[in-house]
């Protein structure tokens, strides 16, 4: 399966949408294309919005084409030996997924779930083949994207190495507020978490247990408060120097 059937969670989008005009476009591969390259991909992909739940591949599919999200967020997980899954990635609007899998002409490592309403478009493998030949740039682009991969891989394991449980923690936070956040009517940022707390310790590789303490600790330094998948933010320049981020 490399993209799901019709069913309740998936909602087929209106077919005028168009790409030239799409809003995430200028932060993908598919910036480069030219209009008829894009008129192409109109005619080829097919857009559809999922529900938080919905598996758009599974671990193990052929890579069939590739995802494009629009909007939303998708999680990438993978299954070990024992049926464990692991939260890898977060995706959102503007992200290609799927890319290695097509490129390698071998099975997806992860499997992508939706976390967040998302809209996302799927182009057939024949059709990306073609613009791959058709615009030498795209290929270039889908190369880049390769190594950005790489590098971010690399930054996130020096960042297990070498930052705090709590530097680590309060990091993937605002990688989450980066994606979802929102000012509230109080003005305070604030963002609601996707996931669960048992897979924020998985993303940060910590045990359930220790999470509870490092939210206890935070809210005590006054940084934050967490209620439930709530975090309301008190003080987010001090939450960005110890998450050792900027925006």
């Amino acid at each position: 399966m490399d993209y799901p059937g019709p069913g309740m969670n998936m909602t087929q989008c209106n077919p005028s949408h168009n790409c030239a005009n799409c809003p995430s476009r200028q932060t993908t591969e598919w910036r480069d294309l030219t209009g008829a390259e894009l008129a192409l991909v109109d005619q080829a992909k097919q857009t559809r919005m999922f529900d938080p739940g919905t598996t758009l591949y599974d671990q193990g599919d052929e890579g069939g084409g590739i995802h494009c999200i629009q909007s939303g967020l998708i999680g990438l997980r993978r299954l070990d030996e024992d049926g464990n899954s692991a939260l890898l990635r977060l995706c959102s609007g503007g992200t290609t997924i799927g890319y290695r899998a097509y490129l390698t002409k071998e099975a997806h490592l992860n499997w992508a779930e939706v976390m967040t309403p998302s809209i996302v478009c799927f182009i057939e493998r024949s059709y990306v083949t073609r613009l791959l030949a058709a615009n030498l740039q795209l290929g270039e682009r889908f190369l880049q994207h390769a190594i950005e991969d790489l590098s971010e891989v690399e930054s996130d394991y020096a960042r297990s190495m070498t930052r705090s449980m709590k530097s680590r923690f309060l990091h993937v936070l605002m990688v989450f507020y980066e994606q979802l956040g929102y000012r509230d009517d109080t003005g305070s940022p604030t963002v609601e978490l996707p996931i669960k707390r048992g897979e924020l310790a998985e993303m940060i590789g910590a045990q359930p247990e220790s999470i509870s303490r490092l939210i206890r600790q935070v809210q005590m330094e006054g940084l934050l408060q967490i209620d439930d998948r709530r975090v309301q933010i008190h003080d987010m320049e001090a939450v960005l120097r110890k998450a050792g981020v900027t925006f």
